[in-house]
């Protein structure tokens, strides 16, 4: 049996599976038991890496599956093949695809990395907020809804970057009930924080990483992410509302190290004129650093990876003769530790 995860398109929580061969695809066991069967024909491989393979079904919105590595030479057969050359190359001749693809990689390599911060900025927010109310509307069901606890989050994110919630392109930010310690920008200004991120950290830590979100957000990493990863297409899927958004596709996407280095710095900056420490926000990044990446529970780290570098960053922006005060009072950090005491309903 292989190890790995589902998203299955119904709800944005992964599920442990065990996987197996079968004659004409793969029998996927879930945490709950149920059973499924993935033909052959209807997966499509959506990436792969050193550690994992991850799956797509033509049929299924949404479905997900990531096998770990090493697979089983049984699996392996059941799954797709590559097919970003084969069958093109069978029909020119190995020839004329061979130059064919040495241009292409020429133009590939001399434009792949700046293209998508070349086109980010151009395209329009409308068709990105649009995109952005798709993927958003994926948490419904688990989004929290204290009143006083969004409010607090809101005040949150207005202490960091004022005025960053006014407006028709303010930032929109929410907590989702979900037990992993993440936050994420998502096209069209929409920040997500899930539950851990803010009971397991201090407002003066959480300040930090939001700021590092609305830097993101600010600065078109999330569009320019998608761009990179799923392709110019992309955008032209997205303006046509049809697109296959989840959250869990959203979740999977990752920055470059500029990308990186640039909300860093941004919200070191916030940080700053907004009178808050960055050390809480630094001792936090030291302490994921350390974390084993394969671990459960650091989703933080594949789509934000941290380094001693970044954590010191922070650390060394710290004025001893600064006048520090704290990101939250003590009556709004209880109103925001208490955010998941309600549910949003899924019918809302």
């Amino acid at each position: 049996m292989q190890s790995g995860s589902l998203f299955d398109g119904s709800s944005a929580r992964a599920h442990a599976v065990q996987v197996a061969a079968e004659k004409d695809g793969i029998r996927i066991e879930l945490d709950n038991g149920r059973v499924e069967l993935a033909p052959t024909r209807l997966l499509r491989r959506l990436s792969e890496d050193q550690r994992q393979v991850r799956l797509i079904r033509s049929d299924v919105e949404g479905w997900s599956l990531r096998l770990d590595k090493p697979l089983a030479d049984d699996l392996l057969a059941r799954l797709p093949r590559d097919e970003r050359y084969g069958r093109w190359i069978d029909k020119v001749g190995l020839a004329p695809a061979l130059i064919v693809l040495a241009v292409l990689t020429t133009g590939v390599v001399a434009t792949g990395y700046l293209a998508p911060h070349w086109i980010a900025p151009h395209v329009p927010m409308r068709w990105e907020r649009k995109f952005g109310e798709t993927v958003f509307g994926d948490f419904r069901g688990v989004r929290c809804a204290n009143p006083r606890g969004q409010q607090a989050l809101e005040t949150l994110v207005e202490r960091v970057a004022p005025g960053a919630t006014k407006g028709p392109d303010g930032v929109k930010v929410a907590a989702v009930d979900v037990p992993i310690f993440n936050a994420v920008a998502l096209p069209g200004g929409y920040i997500v924080v899930f539950k851990p991120a803010i009971t397991e950290t201090d407002s003066d830590a959480l300040a930090g990483v939001i700021a590092h979100e609305i830097a993101h957000v600010r600065r078109r990493h999330v569009t320019e992410a998608l761009i990179r990863e799923l392709g110019i297409g992309a955008l032209i899927r997205m303006f046509a509302g049809n697109l296959g958004a989840n959250a869990e596709q959203m979740l999977a996407l990752s920055y470059t190290r500029t990308n990186e280095t640039q909300a860093d710095g941004d919200a070191i900056d916030m940080l700053r004129r907004a009178g808050i420490s960055p050390r809480p926000t630094a001792a936090l990044f030291t302490r994921f650093s350390k974390i084993d990446r394969s671990a459960a529970g650091t989703e933080w780290l594949q789509s934000h990876p941290l380094s001693g570098k970044r954590a010191r960053a922070f650390d060394t922006s710290f004025d001893p003769h600064a006048r520090y005060e704290p990101a939250l009072s003590d009556k709004e950090q209880a109103a925001l530790a208490n955010i998941c005491n309600g549910r949003e309903s899924k019918s809302e």
